[in-house]
């Protein structure tokens, strides 16, 4: 599940590593007879024939070579890659002529210790024991040495020796050293999150494998919704280290990629310790067996994500440079069009706009959204034949972030926007001329009728019924969680049609107008601060040019509506969220505190992923695809991360975060407090968090139907 975009090396290095390095070679090297272990010689001269060790000063970029790190990490090659790579990229940049035919081709081993030298010595330095040269930072000075080496045992396979420097040359020294060590680092970081990336992967596929072949009580495990929904959780996660590693791999700016690296081998680390921990769970008392695979995935993954210390210490240490940067990673080139959206909202959107709309429980302001219209965003990425500007998904997603930053509410363009979508797709001619334009001139709202009392996540057991009348259609029913119909001109109404066919199969949408007689609305508050509402229909009576879609065909509408409606808007709620959260800490002086620190740069880390996923799903839709697997997991992801960030966040508030909105002496003005409760909710609209686990499960991993616990 990586998106570093390079499908012919990827294809061929995957090959090479799948072929060549099963990973029964890992374990081969713990055999007795083995003379190093954690070493393939037979492998490492199939990788030198190859010309690998070269690539990393010889054409390939940083990307290129994650994609290889990746790729050996899968199969747990036994081989020098990321040690290799790292240390030849150090030479190259401070001494080219300390580079030898022989390092290029991989005769020559190189290294490097991670950590200072000491006393000329140093341990656990990573391939030590098969080095012939050891590069490392010595007090001011950064060297190249032949080494002596000395056996290590360690828990996880592995050729780390114990390194006495003999021979040694300086290469650079002062802060010009410590600057090109500490880009070492960085790739490093890069590349190790990388292969905990590809280590990650090929323990999800061994899991995955395991659970659909393994019966238990006469029924695949993988069939069970508690291990589904574990995997799902797993792969979502990971899919975002992948997604961080990309990031980092293809950061221009120096600064900004040691941020991002520090992230990616963090997140990257964490995330590939879970799944290994979980699949040799799965796996039962097979799973600790050492004639298994999953224990020497779990031992690795421990091994490689702790190589630069205490992860803990590395989320410290990312903590300090956030606070650096100001808790944000810095916007380098804003787009033009960036910069027009925030000069539009800085004089349309000032905070009191949104305190009305939070105060009211209305997530909408009718002149933010005539202004909106004005300005010609809320038809922004539709062609401008029909009204818009033709900007292209990518400056839709910057679009949205910025309104997300301020807090814009616009809750009813993104449900208005999904209903000219989704009408653009199926609707009618008459549809498409009529409603679409009146949705894009901010003229017209529409609500969502899809949930009913007895009928939430499972919609399609919808009993609202619609029956036919000549050219008419005779409604009854009623619809909860209705949000903005008391402001809407329709609403996109799911209603069953046909009692005879299967559930999925006896449905049909309509869009029907709310000055409709028979149709009535009534408030309902939430634990957010939000209105939504109940609407019933009494012999609501609409004609059939409002039907959209084929009759009892509205599953396949459900579909198409659901794809744009898996938005993670909530991604954007973070931003905003981590920003109070830190401007609170730090005029309280909270933010010295060590743990507040790291929940708050563990949520920043969050964000940045969250708007990783919110990229993968503009690129989908770039391409001319409904998003349905990577809809559901931006829109996982982003849900509980922003849980997550707002209980740690109100925790760290103290007692004085039971303070509501807008109480004298609430943390953040009451926004933290807000955010807690608002966040809940999040993991329910637009689809459960347990919805979303299925679809990733089912569609993503290749699982069976969940049968449930």
């Amino acid at each position: 599940m990586s998106f570093i975009e390079n499908p012919e090396l990827r294809r061929a290095f995957t090959d090479f590593f799948t072929k060549e390095s099963p990973v029964e070679k890992l374990r081969a090297t713990e055999n007795s007879d083995n003379p190093i272990v954690g070493f393939d010689s037979n492998l490492w001269e199939k990788v030198r024939t190859l010309g690998i060790p070269g690539l990393a000063i010889e054409g390939a970029s940083l990307s290129d070579l994650a994609v290889i790190a990746e790729c050996a990490g899968r199969q747990l090659a036994p081989v020098p890659i990321v040690e290799s790579f790292v240390a030849l990229r150090l030479i190259d940049r401070v001494d080219k002529k300390q580079i030898t035919k022989k390092m290029i081709s991989g005769e020559s081993i190189v290294t490097i210790s991670l950590s200072p030298v000491k006393n000329m010595s140093a341990s656990l330095v990573p391939a030590g024991l098969i080095s012939d040269a050891v590069v490392a930072l010595s007090g001011n000075d950064l060297i190249i040495a032949k080494s002596e080496s000395k056996y290590i045992a360690t828990v996880a396979p592995s050729s780390m020796g114990q390194v006495s420097f003999v021979d040694h040359e300086v290469l650079e020294n002062g802060l010009i050293a410590q600057s090109a060590f500490d880009e070492a680092l960085t790739d490093w970081r890069i590349l190790r999150a990388s292969a905990l990336v590809g280590l990650g992967n090929g323990a999800l596929a061994l899991g995955i494998e395991y659970v659909q072949s393994r019966q238990q009580f006469d029924v695949p495990v993988g069939s069970f919704q508690a291990v589904q929904h574990q995997l799902a959780d797993l792969a979502t996660d990971h899919q975002g280290a992948s997604l961080l590693v990309t990031a980092a791999a293809t950061e221009t700016d120096v600064s900004r990629r040691a941020l991002l690296a520090r992230m990616a081998y963090w997140f990257a680390g964490r995330s590939a310790r879970a799944i290994t921990k979980t699949v040799l769970h799965f796996h039962g008392g097979y799973g600790f067996m050492l004639e298994y695979d999953p224990q020497l995935f779990f031992r690795l993954a421990t091994a490689w994500s702790i190589e630069l210390g205490d992860p803990a210490s590395e989320l410290n240490s990312l903590a300090d440079e956030l606070d650096l940067s100001g808790w944000v990673l810095p916007d380098l080139y804003p787009s033009s069009f960036r910069l027009e959206v925030r000069k539009f909202l800085a004089a349309n959107c000032p905070p009191e706009v949104v305190e009305k709309a939070h105060s009211s429980g209305t997530m909408h302001n009718w002149e933010l959204h005539r202004a909106l219209a004005h300005q010609g965003l809320l038809a922004a990425d539709w062609p401008v034949e029909m009204g818009g500007q033709n900007r292209n998904p990518g400056e839709m997603f910057e679009l949205g972030e910025e309104l997300a930053r301020v807090g814009a509410p616009i809750d009813g363009w993104g449900i208005s926007n999904l209903v000219a979508h989704t009408l653009n797709r199926v609707g009618t001619e008459a549809q498409k001329k009529e409603i679409i334009p009146s949705i894009l001139r901010g003229e017209v709202l529409c609500a969502l009728g899809y949930s009913e009392p007895d009928a939430g996540s499972d919609v399609a057991a919808t009993i609202t019924f619609a029956q036919s009348c000549g050219d008419d259609w005779i409604i009854n029913g009623q619809k909860v969680f209705t949000t903005l119909a008391h402001e809407s001109n329709y609403i996109f109404l799911l209603t069953r049609t046909n009692r005879e066919l299967s559930k999925h199969r006896g449905l049909t949408m309509f869009l029907v107008p709310t000055n409709t007689p028979g149709l009535e609305v009534v408030p309902i508050e939430t634990l957010g601060g939000e209105r939504t509402n109940m609407t019933f229909y009494s012999d609501v009576r609409v004609h059939d040019s409002c039907r959209v879609g084929e009759i009892n065909g509205g599953w396949d509408v459900m579909g198409v509506a659901l794809a744009y409606e898996r938005n993670p808007t909530m991604v954007g709620e973070l931003g905003l969220l981590c920003a109070q959260f830190a401007a609170w800490a730090r005029e309280s002086g909270a933010l010295e505190r060590p743990a507040v620190r790291a929940r708050l740069a563990s949520a920043v880390v969050d964000y940045q992923v969250g708007r990783l996923f919110g990229g993968q799903l503009t690129a989908k839709v770039a391409q001319g695809e409904l998003p349905y697997l990577e809809g559901s997991m931006a829109k996982l992801f982003a849900s509980e991360a922003l849980v997550r960030a707002a209980s740690d966040f109100v925790d760290a508030t103290g007692a004085s975060g039971q303070l509501a909105l807008g109480s004298p002496g609430a943390p953040g003005g009451g926004w933290i407090e807000h955010a807690h409760r608002h966040a809940q909710v999040t993991t329910i609209h637009a689809g459960t968090s347990e919805i979303q686990r299925s679809i990733i499960a089912e569609r993503g991993l290749g699982l069976p139907r969940s049968r449930g616990n």
